[in-house]
């Protein structure tokens, strides 16, 4: 499945990924990438076949995480 990491304030695409199989291997991925060329401490982690998202967030040490997007609160 490919992945798309959007900036978290505009929705704009930061960047799309390969195919990689699975949510550990898009949240290395992204973390990667993201550790590298951010220029944002939010973005959005989206897979192209419609599973749930997740939020990556990073702490004021410079840390990457992912959160999953809950149905209700992508509804909100």
């Amino acid at each position: 499945m490919r992945y798309r990491l959007l900036r978290d304030d505009d929705r704009s695409v930061a960047t799309m990924s390969e195919d990689l199989e699975g949510e550990l291997a898009a949240t290395t991925w992204a973390r990667a990438w993201l550790e590298d060329h951010a220029d944002h401490d939010r973005y959005r982690l989206e897979p192209t076949g419609g599973t749930r998202p997740m939020q990556m967030i990073r702490t004021a040490a410079g840390q990457w995480y992912a959160i999953p997007i809950a149905a209700e609160t992508e509804r909100a």
